[in-house]
Formats: structure tokens, sequence, C-alpha cells
């Protein structure tokens, strides 16, 4: 495989050829790695460093030495071969020229020859295409590890991995610990690289033309759609780095805890959190005949108004779901669950239910008794629970045993409500049965890939608002926009009530429209469907609860995110920057 060498001559000594990039010996060894290259000094203090990452390990933390080490690793395998030319220069060496070959012998050997090879950065074969765009990565690279942003990032994340265990409180299990330990640790890792995403996106590219630095490129024969597209690869490369060591981290840090619980817990999380589960929820009625069989009674029989049949329809949905949902005192509701072909896999495997319910009326205590019935008196055996107490409005789970559904995959499940008040389970997750899919590893991995795939789109946004902005206008332009996406909330608010000026809530009724209105509401219904795009993918919240993230999933989280937004906002950037006068971009900044 061809490599890049730097070759350098000494008047004395010849001439000697060191390759440029990453050093694996370096990596693995090392101050053993520096002893050999008689580089003393680099060596007693990297000597010094593996010492106390040892110390570490024997008396703090073997997870945090752990960190620690790779960290450590990771920078003197990046920085090894410059130190070991600074090292040549500083003994007498200079350097002649830079040579694409095998090995260190055959780099001289060219040289030697009065060959050159012209690079761009990348010296392993790719497409002619693809060669330019691959040293703007290299540029991209470099100057991430120059301007010292790789390694403060890599400090931050590794410190919030740590260091964030330490804070949270959580309810004393094992399985709430992990679960806030999860969502804190991704959502920490999530916020410190988009921000930093941001940030570089617009500094690399608006930079170089404030400062005319592009100028230097552009007049190569380099297109500018390939430069666009090289420093966007660039910034996913050191995002992928980061990303890897932090995951990496936040995996291993589980792990390690997990096997200094006791055994009930362990169990708990090998079945409840560190897995990938997927679910069954019951077939949703399609209720719209049974709507319009009693708007069309109401109608004949001339209870109702025609001029108001969009409200009296949405009136007679709710009352059937109502009555579908709701379970009186003393009555019972039945769920009948399709496993469909997971049923092969799921013989003697646990299944967990996961309720939730929401009554109008109050208990003294706070909680509600719950008596459930698993499977069918004809076809599989019956399993019943001991009466439950649980909070309303409020997720539970609990296991049921094993082998109760039928031949066809079908599990009966029945609720029966022994208290004084109506509770009501919704449609949509008021149940659903839950069962083991995968490993937790993998599935941890697909959540990363769809956490680097917001990472790429907000590469892209910076870049192609700096493919039009200065700097800092491109910065707030972009932080604006990722301000907006985290306010969904707000905009679905205003697009369900249909006005901006809110709904006075002690009459019920929206407040006077304005001209406003027919202009933003129809703009936030636009903006959130944008935003649903990428928000539809929750990968922290699926692995805190131990949800599985299929390959499905990450296939079309990759086509929404990247290729469908990402695609659109590098069009915008790429034709934006093509566009642009460049000569007076400094004085017009």
């Amino acid at each position: 495989m061809q490599r890049e060498f730097e070759i350098l001559k000494h008047s004395e000594k010849g001439c000697l050829a060191i390759k440029r990039g990453f050093s694996w010996p370096a990596f693995f060894f090392s101050w053993i790695w520096a002893f050999t290259k008689r580089m003393w000094l680099a060596g007693a203090a990297l000597l010094f460093f593996a010492l106390v990452i040892g110390s570490l390990q024997l008396f703090v933390s073997p997870v945090l030495a752990w960190m620690m080490g790779i960290a450590f690793g990771l920078f003197v395998g990046f920085k090894g071969n410059y130190w070991r030319s600074r090292a040549a220069e500083k003994s007498g060496y200079s350097y002649v020229s830079t040579i694409s070959a095998n090995s260190p012998e055959a780099a001289v050997s060219k040289f030697l020859r009065g060959e050159t090879s012209i690079t761009y950065g990348f010296s392993f074969p790719v497409p002619k295409i693809f060669q330019k765009p691959l040293a703007i990565v290299g540029l991209t690279w470099k100057a991430a590890f120059r301007y010292r942003l790789f390694w403060v990032l890599a400090a931050l994340l590794i410190a919030a991995v740590v260091g964030l265990p330490l804070l949270i409180k959580d309810d004393g299990t094992a399985r709430g610990f992990t679960q806030i330990l999860l969502t804190y640790t991704l959502g920490a890792i999530t916020a410190l690289l988009g921000i930093a995403t941001l940030w570089l996106a617009c500094g690399t590219l608006a930079r170089d033309i404030e400062e005319a630095q592009i100028q230097m490129v552009v007049v190569k024969p380099i297109s500018r759609w390939q430069i666009w597209v090289g420093k966007w690869l660039g910034i996913l490369a050191v995002d992928a780095l980061l990303l890897a060591i932090a995951g990496g981290s936040v995996f291993f840090l589980l792990q390690w805890r997990a096997t200094r619980l006791a055994p009930d817990q362990q169990m708990i999380l090998r079945n409840e959190v560190l897995v990938a589960r997927a679910s069954a929820k019951e077939i949703l009625p399609d209720l719209r005949g049974a709507v319009e069989t009693e708007l069309e009674r109401r109608l004949q029989s001339g209870s109702i108004n025609a001029t108001n049949i969009p409200a009296v329809r949405k009136q007679i949905d709710d009352q059937i779901k109502a009555g579908i949902q709701s379970v009186r005192p003393g009555g019972y509701r039945p769920w009948r669950i399709d496993l469909g072909r997971a049923k092969n896999k799921l013989r003697d495997q646990p299944l967990f239910l996961r309720v939730k319910f929401f009554t109008a009326q109050s208990a003294p205590s706070g909680t509600f008794f719950a008596l459930w019935q698993v499977g069918n008196p004809e076809t599989t055996r019956i399993w019943q629970s001991e009466p439950m107490s649980l909070a309303p409005e409020t997720f539970h789970e609990f296991p049921v045993p094993a082998n109760l559904f039928d031949t066809n995959g079908i599990l009966d499940i029945v609720f029966q409500n022994p208290n004084e008040a109506t509770l009501l389970f919704p449609l949509e997750e008021g149940l659903e049965v839950l069962y083991r899919e995968g490993s937790f590893g993998l599935n941890f991995a697909r959540g990363l890939g769809i956490i680097f795939f917001w990472l790429a789109l907000l590469a892209a946004l910076g870049l192609a608002a700096a493919s039009f902005l200065s700097f800092p206008v491109a910065a707030f332009v972009s932080l604006s926009v990722l301000i907006i996406s985290l306010s969904s909330g707000t905009l679905t608010s205003v697009v369900e009530e249909g006005t901006i000026l809110g709904v006075d809530h002690e009459s019920g009724a929206a407040k006077a429209s304005s001209v406003l209105d027919k202009v933003m509401v129809p703009f936030f219904r636009g903006v959130l469907k944008v935003i649903n795009l990428v928000q539809n993918f929750s990968p922290i919240d699926s692995l805190s609860t131990g949800r599985s993230i299929t390959w499905t999933q990450l296939g079309l989280a990759g086509a929404q995110i990247v290729l469908l937004l990402g695609g659109i906002l590098a069009a915008i950037g790429i034709v934006t920057f093509t566009r642009r006068e460049l000569a007076t971009a400094q004085g017009n900044s």
C-alpha cells in the first residue's frame, strides 16, 4: 500500500525516510518505541505518563485508567512521526521532499533515482475524482489537531463520561442508575459534539474566505464543490473518531459497573436495559366507519347543525376512543397482541409488559391497584398477577412468564380494575409487549450511528451558512436554526391551536386571529414536518430503555437526515459557494 514519506537528508549520514500520519508502533508501545528511535527525552516523558496511568489502574479506577490509556496512545500515535521528524532536523537532517512509496527503503530509493511524487494528502489508491476532496479532508483534519480542537473535545467528552456518574442522582437501583447514566452521558456527548461541529463547520470555510486563504486553494486544479465536500468529509472524520472514543468509553464503563452489581441487579440489567428489545402493540382499530355511521345517524335525527360537521366528527371520534380506552370500576379491558414472525424466536423467553394509564380521580396513596391475566384458557396456560400498586401517568414494566402465546403467536392480555375510579389506557401507548431481539453492543453501535447522522447534518448546515456569510453571522444563523429545531414543542402547540397568539384557557377558545397567524401557522407546520424527519429517531431514549434500533431504522435515518436534508443543505451551500466572488470577500466581511 502506498504511503507518504518525508525525505530528510544529512550531509554525512545520508537520507532518512519518515512516514507521515498515524504511527501504530507509537500507539501500542509509546515509550519503548521512542527509545528505539533514540528519542531519549521524549521516551522518558512517555514512560513517566505510562507509570501515572498504571498507578490509576491500581489505586483509582481501571475504567478511568483504560480511557486515559486510549487517549494517551492516540496522542502518541498522532504525534509520534512528527516528533521523530523534528528530532531528526535537530540532529542535522534537512527536509528535502515528500515521496509516495510502499516502505521507507523504497522512498529513499525513489528519491536517489531522482523520482518525485505529487500527492494530495492521502497516499492510498482512490479514484481520481476523490483524490482532490480527500486532500481537503487531510487539511481539515490537520487543522483540527493544529488548533488543539480535537484534544480539547476529547478531554471534555471523557470528563463528561467520567464526571457525570459522580454528579447525577438516581433512585438507588441498578436499572435507574444505568438509564440515567446513558441518558445524561449520551446527551452531553451529543450536545458537545453538535456545538463543536457547527463551530468548526462555520469557521473552517468562513475564516478561510475572510482571511483570503481560500484563494491559495481555488487557483489550483480543484473545483469548488470538491473543496466544499472535502471540508464536510474532514469534519465528519473528526466527529467519527471523537464519537467512537466517547461512545466506547460509555460502553465499557457500563459493562464494568454491571460486573460490580449484585446477581439479581445484573439479571435486571441484562433483561431490561443492556439489551435490544423490540415491541409488539395491539393493532389499532379503524374507527372511521363507526364515526361516519354515528355522524349520519345524528344528521338524520336533526340533533346537530350541518354547518358544524368537522367539530362533531372529532367529538364522536373522541367519544368512541374513550369508550375503548376506559375501564370502569369492576370492569376489564382485553388486548390481543400479534407477535408475528418473532413467535418462533420467543419460545422459553420471558416477555415484559409496558403499561401506562390515566385517571381523572385521585387516590389517597397516589397509586391504583391492577390485576393482570395473560394467556388464553382454551389454547394456552394462564398466568395471573398478584395485585399491583401502580401510579398513573407514568410507564411501568413487569415480566410475564414465557410461552403464554398460542401457536399463531397471539398473546391474550386482560386487565381487571378493582378500583373505584375509571382508568384510561391510551390506544397508542397504553400497553405494549417487549421482548429481546438482539445484543446491547450492536444496538449501541446503531444508536451512535444515528447520532453521527445528526452531526453530519449539523456539519452541512454550518458549511452551507458559511458559504455566503461571514463567520459570526454564519454561527449565529446556524445556532438559531438549531434552537428552533429544539423548540418543536412550542411549534406543535401553535399548529394545534391554530394561532400564534395563544388560547384563552378559561373559555377554551382561541384569541382573535390575525394576518400573522395566516402566515406563521402554515410556516410552522412546514418547519415541524422537516424537524420530525430528524426527531423521529431518538437513539438516546431507545438505548436508555433497552429498545431495539433496527437496521431499517438506521437506514431510514441515514436516508432522511443525511441524504435528504443534508443533501438539500449541501446543494444550497455548493451553489452559493461556487457563485461567490472570493476576491472581494475579505473587503466585504
